[in-house]
């Protein structure tokens, strides 16, 4: 039996086939041979470019017996995204990381050219020395985790967008354009006077600090911005981590060292004390003008109480529309309840006084049926009730007297709402 492979209206045995992909597969593996081999040192090797010695292990510690210190500088260019949503940030930044690794072989002339003419400035400091990026595939690299992330993507034009650099002290830069999307458990029981602050954290995924380190030398915007080019609803400031979050205890896997900074969002308040607070508060203010409404305008008081208490209850709905999810009610919620609370109190107040009223009317009218017998007849006689004694000026001083009274006491309970409102919100 024979089995036959067609490429190209030719025919290949099964045997010769295998042969070509053998050949193909040894191609490859020596290609990737040589291109490993060409940062090895060797005795033909003899540039100025760094190399690798030939027992190096990207698998390996640079420092197996002592901690590997990794330094993390975040140069943020932009916070693209606030979502409160789903709870994330969006930032885009320059991540660098560096550390040392004492294996790498350099060359006495290494740096020279940075430094200078003569070299002396690689004697007083440390020169890094931008090298192709494709030794980053032969070198050990940190096991960098980012908590609590949700996407990274480096960003592309022709290429990545990353680079690498060695230092003439052995220390090695790697640094990626990225943009960042990480979870940030948010609070939102003060919006829209709440603050929110976002730990971003990140450190090695299986190294206890015992083994490897982890610092941040730099944290903030892109030198020389100092505040987000993009309007967000948020005042974004970048300190970093305190001392208590730069470390994450795992139990018996041991303390982990962590680094990063933290985002502090301040709301900006403006806009929904203009769109809100202040509309909302005049509405109540405007509802006890009601109490200097004569009780016999009934359509006039009437229709002011009825259209403030719709406006605020058109208001409620929208805000729970825009409002972030949270367990209970929120700060602005809670507000315009009141509101709405104090516009039915004034409701109430009036339709207590109307229910008073119809009964002296109605008591007015009350009307006694009595038999008589006159002239073997009988006949029904309908008699009035007694006249009250309160007379309709009394009354309307009584009406008077309690528009007054809630005509003080509402202003003052207000005030006092106010400021338990504001003490208990923004202290």
């Amino acid at each position: 039996m024979s089995y036959s492979l067609h490429f190209c209206n030719h025919k290949m045995t099964l045997g010769s086939a295998l042969g070509v992909i053998s050949v193909l597969i040894f191609g490859m593996g020596l290609v990737e041979g040589v291109k490993a081999k060409n940062f090895q040192c060797d005795a033909v090797n003899q540039t100025s470019l760094p190399c690798l010695p030939v027992d190096y292990s990207k698998f390996e510690l640079p420092m197996p017996t002592d901690i590997n210190k990794i330094s993390i500088s975040a140069y943020i260019d932009e916070v693209m995204h606030v979502k409160e949503d789903d709870y994330s940030i969006t930032f885009s930044c320059y991540l660098n990381v560096k550390w040392s690794d004492p294996r790498i072989h350099l060359d006495r002339d290494f740096g020279k050219e940075q430094a200078g003419v003569g070299g002396k400035g690689s004697e007083r400091q440390t020169i890094l020395v931008p090298v192709t990026l494709e030794m980053v595939d032969e070198l050990w690299l940190p096991n960098v985790f980012i908590y609590n992330m949700k996407e990274f993507k480096v960003t592309n034009v022709l290429n990545k967008q990353a680079g690498l650099w060695i230092g003439t002290d052995k220390s090695i830069l790697y640094s990626q354009a990225v943009h960042i999307t990480f979870m940030c458990p948010m609070n939102f029981a003060r919006f829209p006077l709440d603050t929110q602050v976002c730990k971003f954290q990140l450190g090695s995924y299986s190294y206890s600090d015992l083994k490897m380190m982890f610092e941040t030398e730099m944290a903030g915007y892109s030198p020389p911005k100092h505040t987000n080019s993009i309007p967000l609803d948020f005042e974004i400031n970048i300190s970093k981590l305190s001392l208590a979050d730069q470390t994450y205890i795992a139990g018996s896997l041991g303390n982990f060292s962590l680094a990063g900074f933290e985002l502090v969002l301040d709301r900006h308040m403006a806009s929904y004390l203009l769109g809100y607070y202040l509309p909302t508060g005049l509405f109540v203010m405007a509802s006890w003008i009601g109490f200097l409404i004569p009780v016999e305008a009934i359509p006039g008081r009437m229709a002011l109480l009825i259209t403030l208490f719709l406006v605020l209850m058109n208001i409620f709905n929208t805000i729970t529309t825009i409002t972030p999810k949270t367990d209970g009610l929120t700060a602005i919620q809670v507000w315009i309840l009141a509101c709405i609370v104090f516009v039915f109190g004034a409701l109430v107040e009036y339709a207590a006084i109307l229910f008073k009223k119809q009964r002296y009317v109605s008591s007015q009218h009350r009307l006694n049926i009595k038999i008589v017998c006159k002239d073997n007849f009988k006949y029904e006689v309908q008699e009035r009730a007694a006249t009250s004694a309160v007379s309709l000026q009394q009354l309307a001083e009584e009406y008077w007297r309690i528009d007054k009274f809630f005509l003080i006491s509402f202003p003052i309970l207000f005030f006092i709402f106010n400021i338990i409102y504001w003490l208990a919100f923004i202290l």
